[in-house]
């Protein structure tokens, strides 16, 4: 598996986190995604929580969200996008 650097970190007053790891041996991205989910209407809560979801970017700007980094990072692998060496 190739090695994912963390490339940029964007951060809002609301919490939400977006996080860019990049690959040297891969033409795809992946982004760490937090957002901020409200409470449901019914829940008596009020607020948001936060969900981090991991999204695989191929290079055509197409998008796949995943549940964990080591799964979107599985699915950049078998991707076949690879760069040459």
């Amino acid at each position: 598996m190739a090695p994912w650097v963390k490339t940029s970190v964007k951060v809002e007053e609301s919490g939400e986190k977006t996080i860019r790891y990049e690959s040297f041996r891969n033409t795809c991205i992946i982004e760490s995604r937090k957002r901020a989910i409200p409470h449901g209407a019914g829940s008596g809560k009020s607020g948001c929580w936060l969900h981090t979801s991991y999204f695989l970017i191929q290079p055509d700007g197409t998008e796949k969200e995943y549940w964990t980094l080591a799964a979107a990072k599985k699915a950049a692998e078998e991707s076949g996008r690879l760069e040459r060496d």
